[in-house]
């Protein structure tokens, strides 16, 4: 056999093996293609119309709707109107609560009407404005305002006189201080990883990490966590984000912050964000955080602590708190608790969960709700 011959039976055999690594590689990019499509497009319009409200006395209602002066988005969901309503105050500040609410939101719906609403900045509300001018008027006052304009809506058109105020990590901060301002429009108070003070969370944080990490014996992750330190001291600016950004991205090994895989599936599965809207929230994030700051800035001011708002309350009080929450301290949230004066008050500790008990552990997060918090209800005025 000439040499000629024997290279191309070579040649023959090379094209066919690339052949088929082009097919597998075309087989694997159309399965991933397929995958995205299924998780982005099929799989949230499913689980939209599996959940769809049937009950005609129920309410499933996205609502554009003129407050303080600009467009917001609220979302009505629930199968009576005729239960108790809540207005869920998301976290961040503009972490909107409307992409994640299919994750343990459904059940829920059978004993309350619950209402989301996408702050200044945040979310469809952030799409529907200019940022850089509703950055303008952002304030801590400016949003208090916004949210008692919310509920005067909210009163109107479910015919309430009355609202239960849920509010979550930061909207623990804007749920108290609302319910403190206007106790005549609010049956009871939840709070869901409640903020006592923003700069001690995250000293308490940073220590839970440093023993978590010399625990683990891992001596690069001992050193990553040594070299971040202390929270800095002074005025909050870009100091701060980095700190909070780095403290927050070594915490997850240990649990102590949100996956952010997790948190980014269910994003992109959300039935009620368009698929433009969930990249674009995923996408966002430095903005996000910029076009937020004068709330951060109050956040975590040298003399911010919840207890300025006072400690004698008008309502009843429920904390929900996950028992593993590094984020706003368990400890400092419990501690607070016993400080408070209310005409009824309970705190509810979530095992095996930390900031997000309605993600971590929804089962027992439900279970407090429709079986310790809705019966309060039955015989209260709404």
């Amino acid at each position: 056999m000439s040499k000629e011959e024997t290279i191309l039976p070579q040649k023959s055999k090379k094209l066919k093996v690339l052949k088929f690594i082009g097919i597998a590689t075309a087989g694997a990019i159309a399965v991933v293609i397929i995958v995205i499509t299924s998780l982005t497009m099929i799989y949230p319009a499913i689980l939209r119309s599996a959940h769809r409200i049937d009950n005609p006395y129920g309410i499933d209602s996205m609502e554009v709707v003129e407050i303080g002066g600009i467009s917001q988005t609220l979302h009505f969901r629930g199968q009576d109107i005729g239960n108790p309503a809540i207005l869920f105050l998301h976290g961040g500040p503009g972490s909107p609560s409307i992409p994640l609410l299919h994750d343990f939101q459904f059940e829920l719906e059978h004993y309350f009407t619950i209402v989301h609403w996408d702050q200044r900045n945040a979310g469809k509300t952030y799409l529907l404005n200019n940022p850089a001018e509703v950055l303008e008027t952002l304030t801590f006052e400016r949003v208090l305002v916004d949210t008692y304009e919310v509920v005067q809506f909210i009163k109107n058109k479910l015919a309430v006189e009355q609202v239960i105020i849920v509010g979550y990590s930061w909207g623990s901060v804007l749920g108290t201080a609302f319910v403190q301002a206007y106790p005549q429009y609010v049956s009871a108070y939840i709070a869901i990883g409640q903020n006592v003070n923003s700069r001690e969370n995250k000293r308490l944080s940073f220590e839970a990490l440093l023993e978590a990490a010399q625990a683990s014996g891992d001596s690069r992750h001992i050193a990553a966590v040594e070299a971040l330190g202390h929270p800095p001291q002074g005025k909050f600016g870009e100091e701060w984000v980095s700190y909070i950004t780095n403290l927050q991205i070594l915490s997850q090994r240990h649990g102590f912050s949100a996956d952010l895989f997790q948190f980014a599936q269910l994003i992109m599965t959300s039935p009620y964000y368009t698929l433009g809207e969930r990249i674009n929230f995923l996408t966002s994030g430095a903005d996000r955080l910029r076009y937020q700051m004068p709330l951060l800035e109050f956040m975590f001011d040298e003399n911010f602590d919840i207890r300025n708002f006072g400690i004698v309350y008008e309502v009843p009080v429920f904390y929900i708190m996950g028992e593993l929450d590094r984020q706003t301290s368990y400890q400092l949230a419990k501690e607070f608790f016993e400080e408070i004066y209310a005409p009824f008050k309970s705190f509810f500790s979530i095992p095996n969960a930390g900031h997000a008990p309605m993600h971590e552990n929804t089962a027992e997060f439900n279970r407090v709700l429709i079986e310790e918090i809705r019966p309060f209800f039955n015989n209260v005025s709404i």
